[in-house]
Order: structure tokens, then C-alpha cells, then sequence
């Protein structure tokens, strides 16, 4: 039979204080900016932001938010809009351009992702039926931030960036 040393008080405060801190010393969760076209009920901005406001549930497990909402730049705001009570229900800001979106309003990159939704609204169409969304200018904005400052963060596209071929440069 072994005999096991019950920890001393120095032992025991270490534990404590270690307990304690934790919270201190965990991961902050990352900020994210949102770009989109559209933000109205059952658009992909909704489907999509509102994952990563409210978490989501696969299988009856809820999954809580591991990311953070912090600014949204949305292009067009129809009569079903829904940014404004999203983020006045969720606290984050909403900016009238794309590069205040990815600075908060500064001068320098600061979040550390982008989401950018270039789907829904009102454009015009090609011969062809093609809807012209904005992409192309849309994501040159956010790589003028990105150039700008030296540096990028890990932006997610909910689609391709072009309807046209000749937009590559």
C-alpha cells in the first residue's frame, strides 16, 4: 500500500491561485469584421452571421460563439433589413465603408478576420442573366486595407469573386 503526501499550504495556495487566474489567461475570442451586400431574413449574411453571433446546434448540442462580431459594413439596407436590430441586439457597429469596417474607424488593420457576403440585393444583370454584385470592388477595398497596413487576416468568401473573367487584376 502506497501512501500519498497530502500537498502543503504553499502546495495548495499554487492551485488556488492557478484556479483563480485562468480566466485571466484564456484565449480572447478572435474579432471578426462582416462585409455584405445584404443583411435581411434568410439571406447569407443571416445564415451566416447569425452562426457566429449565436453559435449553432448540430445533433441537439448547442456550440457557443468562438469568434466575435465587432463591425459590419452592409452595401444596400432594404425594407426587410435586419442589421440594425442585430446589432443593437449584439453590440457590434455598423460602418458606412468597408475600410472603417476592418479599422473600426482607425487607421490600422484591427480585427482578425474578415467574412465577406456578396450575395442578395438589387443589381443590375448581363445579357447572359448574371446578377452584377459589386465583388470584385468590394474585395479590391478590403485588399487595399490589407496592402495598406502590410498584412492580412483570414477572410472567408461566401462566393466567387467575379461574375467576369476579365476582373483579375
Amino acid at each position: 500500500m502506497s501512501v500519498q503526501r497530502l500537498p502543503g499550504r504553499r502546495e495548495a495556495l499554487a492551485v488556488m491561485a492557478a484556479a483563480t487566474a485562468a480566466p485571466l489567461f484564456a484565449a480572447r475570442r478572435k474579432t471578426v469584421a462582416a462585409v455584405v451586400t445584404e443583411y435581411r431574413w434568410y439571406s447569407h449574411a443571416d445564415v451566416i452571421l447569425g452562426r457566429i453571433l449565436g453559435g449553432y446546434s448540430a445533433n441537439g448540442v448547442h456550440t457557443p460563439p468562438r469568434t466575435n462580431l465587432v463591425s459590419l459594413h452592409v452595401e444596400q439596407t432594404p425594407q426587410n433589413d435586419m442589421s440594425r436590430e442585430m446589432a443593437a441586439r449584439h453590440g457590434f457597429r455598423i460602418y458606412p465603408a468597408i475600410e472603417d469596417a476592418l479599422t473600426l474607424g482607425g487607421s490600422r488593420l484591427a480585427v482578425d478576420a474578415v467574412i465577406f457576403i456578396g450575395e442578395h440585393g438589387e443589381y443590375p444583370t448581363n445579357e447572359a442573366g448574371q446578377k452584377l454584385y459589386p465583388r470584385f470592388e468590394m474585395f479590391s477595398k478590403i485588399l487595399d486595407v490589407f496592402e495598406r497596413n502590410g498584412l492580412g487576416v483570414p477572410t472567408f468568401f461566401d462566393k466567387h469573386l467575379s461574375f467576369s473573367w476579365e476582373k483579375r487584376s
